[in-house]
């Protein structure tokens, strides 16, 4: 259920609510796939809710490991993404299942 709602995410341009190690937070999935250790994990683009470290006011890039991440669901929040969007230089994901395409972030 949890990669479906990722998938749909990506697919759609629609940012998640869900429980990340117990804190809620407010995401913009932009890719999913696995690191270098092979451990699902979606790179994602946090715009809100809680986090264990200070959260920049527009948001920022973050990692996701998915076994840390519990009821997920769609928000009706507008999408969110900023220029520096890279699949080549984010260094979350080492193998790509799904992303949003480079030149189809625009908000």
């Amino acid at each position: 259920m949890m990669l479906e709602i990722l998938e749909q995410a990506i697919r759609g341009r629609k940012c998640v609510t869900g429980l990340h190690k117990g804190t809620e937070r407010h995401f913009a999935p932009h890719a999913i796939g696995f690191t270098s250790d092979q451990a699902p994990a979606a790179f994602v683009f946090q715009y809100g809710g809680e986090t264990s470290s200070q959260l920049p006011p527009r948001g920022e890039w973050r990692c996701l490991h998915l076994r840390d991440l519990s009821d997920l669901r769609l928000n009706d929040h507008r999408w969110r993404t900023l220029p520096n969007y890279s699949l080549v230089e984010q260094t979350c994901l080492k193998e790509i299942a799904l992303a949003v395409p480079e030149r189809s972030t625009s908000s």
